[in-house]
């Protein structure tokens, strides 16, 4: 029997969940150039013709995941900021901040594949869109974070929070890119290279808040 097209707009919705889904779990076992169209077809369960109805192109496909993974975060963000009225330092902010984004995996990778991967092959009112919805996300949390972060202003909150992006997939990235085994460090002149994700993303915070 063949695949049920959805048609209702609940329907149509779920099946983009569906969608969605699959493809964060490859992304969470293979490497993004790795994971084709029709794997995500055959993981999501719909025929890769189903798959382009929803999504033009994998970019594309994978930029709404990361859209839907920054809105979560920022929602995070305004809860934490939301909490509480007195101010707090920027070192503690970045504790805070390097926390919750450690604790989002696939966000992080997200954050490293935008502008190497994602920002390419997608139609120019797709990436608009994005960038329209990312920027009134940022100006809607920005109040929130220069409430409660001491010496942070709200003009300054917009610069922090598109730097805090670059700066998080630039750190997965440099991560990613060192050996698995721990061996490697066995050498005490080699020790230097090893990186904590957190502890690093933890002081960049803290001097981009500064």
């Amino acid at each position: 029997m063949g695949e049920l097209r959805a048609t209702a707009p609940e329907e149509k919705e779920a099946r983009r969940r569906q969608i969605l889904t699959a493809s964060e779990e490859l992304l969470q076992a293979w490497s993004f150039s790795d994971i084709t169209m029709d794997r995500i077809a055959e993981r999501a369960g719909v025929a890769k013709g189903t798959l382009y109805l929803y999504f033009r192109t994998k970019e594309a496909l994978f930029l709404r995941l990361y859209d839907q993974h920054l809105e979560a975060w920022y929602a995070e963000l305004a809860e934490l900021a939301g909490l509480g009225s007195h101010t707090v330092e920027p070192a503690a902010a970045a504790r805070v901040i390097a926390s919750t984004l450690s604790s989002r995996p696939t966000l992080i990778r997200l954050h490293g594949l935008m502008h190497s991967r994602l920002a390419r092959n997608i139609d120019r009112d797709t990436f608009i869109d994005f960038l329209r919805t990312h920027h009134l996300r940022m100006s809607l949390l920005a109040p929130a974070l220069a409430g409660r972060i001491s010496g942070l202003s709200e003009d300054g909150a917009l610069p922090f929070l598109r730097r805090l992006g670059a700066v998080a997939g630039g750190l997965f990235q440099a991560a990613s890119a060192l050996p698995l085994s721990d061996r490697v460090f066995d050498d005490a002149d080699l020790a230097v290279f090893q990186f904590d994700f957190e502890e690093e993303l933890r002081e960049v915070v803290t001097a981009l808040l500064k």
